[in-house]
C-alpha cells in the first residue's frame, strides 16, 4: 500500500508504468531501426561497389530539417555527406531515400553528377530512382521487417 500512496493512486502508478513502457519500446524500436539501417548501408555499399569508399551517412531525427531541405534526403558533394530525415517516416521509405542518395554519391565519384543534373526526370535522377527501387526490392525480400 505504501508504494501506491507514494504515487498518489493505483491509476497514477499505472499511467507512469505505461509511459515508461512506451519510452522503452521507442528506444528499442530506434535501436532496431539503427541496426537495420547499418545493415542496409553495408548492403548498398557492396551492391554499388563502394566498399572501400563509403559515404558519410547521417540519419536525422529533426522534423524541421525536411522542411528546411524541401526534401527527405540530400547528398552534398562538397562534404561527401548524405543526410536522410527519418522522423515520422516508415523505415522502408527512409531506406529508399538513403539508397537514392547513395546512388548520387556513386554518380559523383564517377564524375557524372553535375551542378544542374538533379532536375526532375533527368537521366541522373531517373537512374537514382531506378537503382534505389532495385536495391529496395532485393533488400526487402531478405528483410521483410522493413515494411512493418
Amino acid at each position: 500500500m505504501k508504494v501506491f500512496h507514494q504515487y498518489g493512486s493505483k491509476q497514477r502508478l499505472f499511467e507512469m508504468l505505461v509511459r515508461v513502457n512506451k519510452l522503452d519500446e521507442a528506444i528499442l524500436e530506434r535501436e532496431q531501426k539503427e541496426h537495420i539501417i547499418n545493415k542496409f548501408v553495408g548492403n548498398v555499399n557492396e551492391y554499388l561497389e563502394l566498399v572501400n569508399d563509403e559515404p558519410n551517412v547521417v540519419i536525422s531525427h529533426d522534423g524541421q530539417e525536411a522542411a528546411d531541405m524541401a526534401s527527405f534526403g540530400k547528398y552534398t558533394p562538397d562534404t561527401g555527406e548524405i543526410r536522410v530525415v527519418a522522423v515520422n517516416r516508415n523505415l522502408a521509405d527512409v531506406l529508399r531515400t538513403l539508397a537514392h542518395e547513395m546512388v548520387h554519391y556513386k554518380q559523383h565519384k564517377e564524375g557524372r553528377l553535375q551542378q544542374n543534373s538533379n532536375g526532375d526526370g533527368s537521366e541522373i535522377e531517373n537512374e537514382a530512382n531506378a537503382e534505389a527501387a532495385i536495391i529496395m526490392r532485393k533488400f526487402g525480400r531478405d528483410n521483410p521487417i522493413i515494411f512493418e
